[in-house]
């Protein structure tokens, strides 16, 4: 499973095949590399929503891995505390 967080927006991977380590590591890079300020990304990014982001994410994995991916935002978020 992967959980990407974009300014603070959780959202989960999924996949349309199952994903090896170095698949997983090869999507990790490339959405570190957004925020590379060597990237060509780097300004833009800031200016788009979090969901703009992942949305860009995912072309950006489809092109750079040939794997298809969508990162969908976590609607609901559950706590439990022990008394």
């Amino acid at each position: 499973m992967i959980v990407l967080t974009v300014n603070g927006e959780p959202f989960l991977l999924e996949s349309d095949k199952v994903l090896s380590v170095e698949d997983k590591d090869e999507i990790e890079l490339i959405c570190k590399y957004f925020y590379d300020e060597d990237n060509e990304w780097y300004d833009k990014i800031y200016d788009m929503s979090e969901f703009d982001i992942a949305e860009l994410f995912q072309k950006v994995v489809k092109e750079e891995t040939g794997i298809n991916v969508i990162f969908k935002c976590i609607d609901l978020e559950v706590s439990i505390n022990e008394d």
